[in-house]
């Protein structure tokens, strides 16, 4: 039920930034797709927990970008990652299927109409499609909140982003892990 509460409350927010957008000048909205990769770790103080990896995975979403020189990106994006670990000398591998909901504040440092350098950062909703395996009585959270920085660049209509995801929340609670996610992304802006 929080879970719902919290996406229902980003899913608001996302609809008032692009609805007070459309109020703006057209130039001052911008709509696109992305995709990348990702690389992923789960974080953990336990040291029950050994032999730790993250597995490389995909991302693929859209985004709207509001304002001009100082600018709000909500995003919704599918997000795939996995992270093996040893855990009381067994093995297991954690695969993640989530909606990603970043809901970023940017500023442009170069802004002009061919080419843009920006860096932005939020908060970045979590929600898992599918509950990944975890040892017998451990249980991976459904909703997970973390903060994200993003750099990125605008050549014309394509977009290039390196993008850091801090866990904030545990996504296992009993483990201690939070998930940390590094993302490569190109996606094109319709204007």
């Amino acid at each position: 039920m929080k879970a719902i509460k919290l996406f229902a409350t980003a899913a608001i927010l996302v609809t008032l930034g692009i609805g007070s957008a459309k109020a703006q000048s057209t130039s001052d909205l911008e709509f696109g797709i992305k995709a990348g990769v990702n690389f992923s770790t789960l974080k953990t103080g336990l040291s029950a927990i050994n032999d730790k990896s993250g597995k490389i995975g995909f991302n693929a979403g859209i985004f709207a970008r509001a304002g001009q020189t100082l600018y709000f990106q909500p995003e919704l994006n599918y997000v795939t990652f996995s992270d093996k670990y040893r855990f009381n000398s067994n093995s297991y591998e954690a695969k993640f299927r989530q909606l990603n909901v970043p809901l970023m504040v940017g500023y442009k440092i170069v802004n002009t109409a061919d080419l843009n350098f920006r860096v932005s950062a939020g908060p970045d909703l979590y929600y898992n499609l599918k509950t990944p395996i975890a040892p017998e009585g451990f249980k991976y959270k459904k909703f997970s909140a973390g903060g994200v920085i993003n750099a990125g660049v605008d050549i014309g209509s394509l977009t290039f982003d390196a993008r850091y995801s801090l866990g904030l929340s545990k996504v296992n609670k009993e483990l201690g892990q939070k998930a940390n996610i590094f993302s490569l992304g190109v996606g094109f802006k319709f204007q």
